[in-house]
């Protein structure tokens, strides 16, 4: 059996008020079955009594799209600052819109200080490192949730 003719008898039981349709042929059996408009297509080798998983449609069909979530990380290995100079309030809390380009915290290395900038457009809906903690490379200092602004 072609995948052709398995696409053809998809499209067939897709327009027509049948809710199931199972055809053997050359040795192998499909089963295609409508589940809440969506078709289910199952194969079996019935030669070698092996019996397939089932495919559906939903399997390869898009995920639901939710707000898509970035990661900061940090560049290099430091102490992480929520603000660019010590007694002054953080560059920015949870709930903050930032524009990409934006300086949104300070990492400490070798007594030099690095400008830990925001690399999209988004709002930051997490801050996972506490102020002054030391962090690695690669850490998560911030979580954005896009903006939907591209």
């Amino acid at each position: 059996m072609d995948l052709d003719f398995i696409e053809k008898l998809i499209r067939v039981v897709s327009r027509s008020p049948i809710a199931e349709l199972e055809i053997e042929r050359d040795g192998m059996r499909v089963r295609i079955c409508r589940q809440a408009a969506v078709p289910t297509l199952r194969t079996a080798a019935t030669q070698e009594n092996v019996a397939a998983q089932p495919v559906t449609v939903a399997d390869f069909a898009p995920r639901p799209s939710g707000p898509v979530r970035h990661e900061i990380r940090a560049p290099l290995t430091g102490v992480f600052y929520r603000a660019a100079t010590e007694g002054a309030p953080p560059l920015v809390s949870v709930g903050d819109v930032v524009e990409e380009g934006q300086k949104i915290g300070m990492l400490e290395a070798m007594k030099t200080f690095n400008v830990v900038e925001v690399d999209r457009a988004g709002r930051i809906v997490e801050i996972p490192v506490e102020n002054a903690a030391s962090v690695q490379s690669g850490d998560v200092l911030f979580v954005l949730e896009d903006s939907g602004r591209d």
